[in-house]
């Protein structure tokens, strides 16, 4: 019976998982990739709200900047279309 709960409990982790992965990637880009802002821009605008960028990659529609502020680590996910953050994750 633990483990069923177990597995239920997982199920749904992944479910809300890929959800908040789909209510980003509508809020990031529609356009094609030729149309974006460069990567720099998403890592400049973190830059100037106190993060320390560790790196920066394309994560589906989005930007997505790995960043550190005040000993925390972050993934901060940026719309390349106009480098608005569109979510913040504390790791």
């Amino acid at each position: 019976m633990m483990l069923r709960a177990a597995l239920i409990a997982s199920a749904c982790l992944v479910a809300l998982g890929s959800a908040e992965a789909s209510t980003r990637a509508e809020a990031c880009a529609k356009k094609p990739q030729s149309e974006w802002m460069k990567i720099e821009a998403a890592e400049a605008k973190a830059k100037e709200a106190g993060y320390q960028v560790s790196k920066s990659k394309i994560s589906g529609a989005c930007y997505e900047v790995y960043a550190t502020k005040d000993s925390r680590r972050f993934e901060l996910f940026y719309n390349p279309e106009n480098v608005q953050l569109v979510e913040t994750v504390a790791k």
